[in-house]
């Protein structure tokens, strides 16, 4: 079955494309759309999940800004925030927060994927190029590579709506 998205190959009865993780069964419902139907207007109860978090943050950081104006570091953390919110849309990882020069993303809320882990590795992957992409741009101004940092970790979550 061939990727809407990417155009990989998978395997005939694949869910999700093995490269970039696009669904290739959009006709099921997801767990998501069944539940918030199932009692319309009450609190979703509490869900035990799996789910994938992921955290990436600017090497360097405090170094950066004591070499940079604030617009400098406005404008570098401005080009890395709106490519990193893009890659994340791409995998359908939900930003839960940007801090400073970090953003922490979860992959599997509010809609699971039996592919998130490697959803979130991709979408690393990806913005550990862009830290690479940008960094020729930027390295006269900071006096290094520009690079990225990242962690990801999976495990079972209790969700629930407050």
């Amino acid at each position: 079955m061939r990727c809407p998205r990417c155009s990989h190959d998978n395997r005939e009865h694949a869910n999700f494309c093995d490269k970039c993780g696009q669904n290739l069964r959009r006709d099921r419902p997801s767990t998501e759309a069944k539940s918030r139907d199932a009692a319309p207007g009450l609190a979703p109860a509490a869900e035990r999940k799996y789910v994938t978090a992921l955290f990436s943050d600017l090497s360097g950081y405090t170094a950066i800004t004591e070499r940079l104006d604030p617009e400098q570091v406005k404008e570098l953390t401005g080009k890395i925030f709106t490519g990193v919110k893009e890659i994340l849309a791409k995998y359908e990882g939900f930003i839960e927060r940007v801090m400073g020069d970090g953003v922490l993303a979860f992959f599997g809320i509010p809609q699971s994927h039996e592919d998130d882990p490697i959803r979130a590795v991709h979408a690393t992957m990806e913005i550990h190029d862009l830290g690479k992409d940008l960094s020729p741009h930027y390295d006269s101004w900071i006096g290094a590579p520009l690079s990225m940092h990242s962690g990801i970790n999976t495990g079972l979550v209790v969700t629930a709506d407050s």
